[in-house]
């Protein structure tokens, strides 16, 4: 069974996406922030930030790899870091 942690819009109004990201998937794992790698070594984080600026309308998600995780980052301003089960 594979764990999941969302942050939701609530949650992240004062963090862009991409330091929503990171911190989901730093809670998921169980670690510090600090401890992952760079979020640039896997995305954008400017062009992720920019990608929902303004929380879109019509909806959409995008999908990557952090460090073991996989991130589900919502139009609507939802993060989601789900660690596969081994």
């Amino acid at each position: 069974m594979s764990m999941s942690t969302t942050i939701e819009d609530g949650d992240a109004r004062t963090v862009s996406l991409s330091e929503a990201a990171v911190i989901a998937v730093a809670d998921e794992r169980g670690i510090d922030p600090t401890d992952l790698p760079p979020l640039y070594e896997f995305v954008d984080p400017d062009a992720l930030d920019a990608l929902f600026e303004g929380r879109c309308e019509m909806g959409g998600e995008v999908r990557f790899t952090l460090d073991g995780c996989v991130v589900t980052v919502y139009a609507d301003g939802r993060v989601e870091a789900d660690l596969p089960a081994e």
